[in-house]
């Protein structure tokens, strides 16, 4: 059984914390009459209290209704279990089954460290095939400022064992700390413009990216040194207005078709002040400058259908905070009066347009309406042969071809005043109370077009199979302390990137994020859950271990298939883990990639740049066979059983901390980031 009574975090006993990050975020996302704003954390519920003043928090233990199917299946497999080890005596001597509940702090060190346990034995009846369970509780007191580097997370475990620790049942629960109050954000980096010299800013992105990158370190690729190259993809979502009139008028009926013309704005304006710059005479400079916004053209504008507004509480925080700011702040605008009256105007309705918007709230702004009509507008960099890469080693600043395309797309054209009026928002909370907009990015494994261009090696299938396979292991090893540490608080349980658990799922797809956990699975007769088909990774490591253990004993005999192709095959991978998880691998049959999903969308071009870093950097690290002591080979071990390594797996995971990640990363003779990204990726708290 892939997940059945013992395994499946979505049948009862069920693992409950207050106060939940569900329960926080609903804050950010559902209004309610008579419920208090975002930030009015006095007037919370009384569960967030003691949290609120002392960082307490509590796991129980959710047996269920003892009336209900679900808890006699429950008490029926105790039962069975405890007396079936015992098969001479069944029904004569039975084993008194115990309960444990311990939460542990994981992500940072020390790894694993306990915070509280309970142990409570569970009576039952044989007659009746009835069992009596005790109520289970724990507090403990989040550890988030008491730590030096990285935001913890906690691990909720129950097991229920008889004799000598004979494990009958497990579940866990991954506990977040719940984002009370306004979530930790710059204006700048969610939403543009600000009114803020902006057209100063993008004049010295252009010229810096341009010195550096396009003229005075031009050189043809035959005259690099040999250094690895990884190509990737850049997808960033975002909202903005619809396209109106005077775009109509000016030609542009698409939003490629606007970005295409500001691209061109900007190359305008490049040109016409080259005389202006003194010390821009290099005879290349014309033909240079031209090469560069070439390349900007290729970047693609798609309509993302997923893209939306934030929900209406989120709305109003955001235009409360800008407005607040617009007045604080020093003006050095070129823009008149006038112009940023209409500007501001613009924005606030972009900021508080969308679905529509509560008359208690829209009360609390200068409008009687705003537009339900709006635009979500997704950028993508160049596909191969042109696609982005990063080179290895990195440079130290971390500036290189595929930083620059990053810096001139975000502050040369879509927030560059010299080129473009139009607002752009990425807004942080959704209806559901996950994020509302994202960035993915896409490093290449397979695709023989992109950066390094390897051909496909059959006689290599193997190391193929076993360097992707590191770098996936790998990422589940620190998938908690990537979302923990790097994520805004909006992603942490993101339905459309969630978790990989080795210990399985703790939601479903169709969970709003206050209810995540509540909902409750069904079992068909041999015990098996049924539509355990995304969010699956227990299912499909169970295929990789199979596969590879088939092929060793298959390579004995030299009759062996493509092990790449059947570990990854589609329809498994699909009927599985699907797309929605923070990894996903489905692109490694289309396009050749990884999709690196869990990541806020943001305007800020240093931490774009770095993200694309990180994920390029990780797969570059971990697919290297000085790490398969650690990352692979405890995990396919010969003779080992696939639920054993599967632990091991669970361990790994939650053995792993955010120093780990960096003196991996960072650290050693052969770092594989620049200087600064990991001091640009975690979060300040």
């Amino acid at each position: 059984m892939i997940m059945d009574v013992s395994n499946c975090n979505l049948l009862y006993p069920k693992l409950r914390a207050r106060p939940s990050y569900g329960e926080a975020m609903r804050y950010h996302a559902e209004f309610r009459e008579g419920q208090p704003a975002i930030d009015d954390i006095e007037n919370y519920p009384e569960n967030f209290h003691k949290y609120i003043s002392e960082g307490l928090m509590e796991a129980r233990v959710e047996w269920g209704a003892s009336n209900s199917s679900h808890f006699k299946l429950l008490s029926e497999y105790i039962i069975w279990a405890c007396v079936s080890d015992e098969r001479d005596n069944v029904g004569e001597q039975a084993i008194q089954p115990v309960a444990e509940l311990k939460v542990h702090r994981i992500g940072c060190r020390p790894a694993m460290a306990l915070l509280a346990s309970s142990t409570s034995e569970i009576k039952f009846d044989l007659s009746t095939k009835e069992c009596s369970f005790t109520e289970m509780r724990l507090s403990w007191v989040d550890s988030i400022k008491e730590k030096s580097i990285g935001n913890p997370g906690y691990l909720v475990a129950l097991n229920i064992f008889f004799g000598d620790k004979k494990k009958v049942l497990q579940r866990t629960l991954h506990v977040v700390p719940p984002p009370v109050g306004h979530l930790p954000f710059r204006l700048q980096d969610v939403v543009w413009p600000l009114f803020e010299n902006d057209e100063v800013k993008s004049a010295g992105v252009i010229r810096s990216v341009f010195r550096k990158c396009f003229r005075d370190n031009k050189i043809s690729d035959v005259d690099l040194p040999q250094r690895q190259r990884r190509g990737f993809g850049l997808e960033l979502e975002t909202v903005q207005m619809p396209l109106v009139e005077s775009n109509f008028e000016a030609g542009c009926f698409t939003q490629q078709q606007l970005y295409e013309s500001a691209v061109n704005r900007a190359r305008k304006w490049h040109l016409s002040n080259v005389s202006n710059d003194s010390d821009e005479d290099h005879p290349l400079t014309i033909e240079s400058i031209n090469s560069m916004w070439d390349e900007l053209l290729l970047w693609s504008v798609s309509h993302d259908l997923y893209g939306e507004n934030a929900a209406p509480p989120s709305r109003i925080d955001l235009f409360q905070r800008i407005r607040m700011h617009v007045v604080n702040a020093g003006n050095e605008s070129r823009l008149s009066s006038c112009e940023k009256a209409d500007m501001l105007r613009t924005l606030d309705h972009l900021v508080l347009g969308g679905k529509q918007m509560p008359a208690e709230l829209l009360c609390l702004t200068p409008y009687d309406k705003v537009p339900s009509s709006q635009s979500s507008p997704e950028y993508k960099s160049p596909l191969p042969p042109h696609e982005l890469y990063h080179e290895f080693p990195p440079p130290q600043d971390g500036r290189d071809q595929a930083d620059a395309s990053i810096r001139l797309f975000l502050d040369g054209v879509l927030k560059n005043p010299l080129v473009s009026t139009k607002p752009v928002a990425v807004p942080l909370v959704s209806d559901l109370g996950q994020s509302a907009t994202s960035i993915h990015v896409h490093v290449n494994v397979a695709n023989t077009n992109a950066w390094p261009r390897q051909a496909i090696d059959r006689m290599n299938d193997l190391e193929r199979t076993q360097s992707l396979l590191c770098v996936i292991f790998g990422w589940v090893c620190f998938d908690q302390v990537v979302e923990n540490n790097f994520c805004m608080p909006n992603v942490w349980r993101d339905r459309s990137f969630a978790p990989m658990l080795p210990t399985g799922m703790e939601f479903v797809w169709r969970d709003l994020s206050w209810d995540q956990g509540k909902s409750v699975a069904s079992v068909d007769d041999d015990g098996n859950v049924k539509d355990a088909n995304v969010y699956n990774l227990p299912a499909w490591f169970r295929h990789v271990h199979s596969s590879c253990t088939s092929f060793y004993c298959q390579e004995e005999k030299k009759e062996s298939n493509s092990l790449f192709e059947t570990v990854f095959d589609h329809t498994i991978l699909t009927n599985t883990l699907s797309r929605w998880n923070s990894l996903n691998l489905l692109p490694i049959n289309s396009y050749g990639t990884v999709e690196f999903r869990c990541m806020h969308a943001s305007l800020n071009a240093d931490f774009v740049s770095a993200w694309t870093w990180f994920c390029v950097g990780f797969v570059e690290k971990f697919r290297s066979p000085v790490m398969w002591d650690k990352f692979l080979f405890p995990f396919l071990k010969p003779g080992v059983s696939w639920k054993m390594a599967l632990e091991q797996l669970a361990e790994a995971q939650n053995n792993a901390t955010i120093e780990d990640l960096v003196e991996i990363m960072s650290h050693g003779s052969e770092p594989v980031l620049p200087s600064n990204v990991l001091r640009v990726l975690i979060r300040e708290t």
